[in-house]
């Protein structure tokens, strides 16, 4: 597949990418990798279902069981240190 020098920058463009020149030299490259790609055209998927993930694990997460739930005053035994019904942390940005 040709691309043009105007396609070329288009598509750095949208890449965020930039280039002299000189870098226009990897537009072969360029055009070979498109072909690879437009040779996956051929390929006949119509009787292929489509695919979110690559494998097929559906869900391999241990089952939400509900548990005993700690009261807050249980919570709060456990902090080494409570301001206002809270555990207090250390700070963390010294700009405030």
């Amino acid at each position: 597949m040709k691309i043009s020098k105007k396609e070329f920058e288009n598509i750095a463009k949208l890449s965020a990418l930039s280039f002299d020149d000189s870098s226009f030299s990897i537009l072969s490259d360029l055009e070979r990798i498109i072909s690879r790609f437009k040779s996956l055209e051929k390929i006949n998927t119509d009787n292929i279902a489509p695919t979110a993930h690559v494998t097929n694990l559906e869900n391999s997460l241990r089952e939400d069981i509900d548990s005993k739930i700690l009261s807050h005053e249980e919570v709060l035994s456990n902090a080494p240190e409570i301001n206002l019904g809270q555990i207090k942390i250390p700070r963390v940005f010294d700009n405030e």
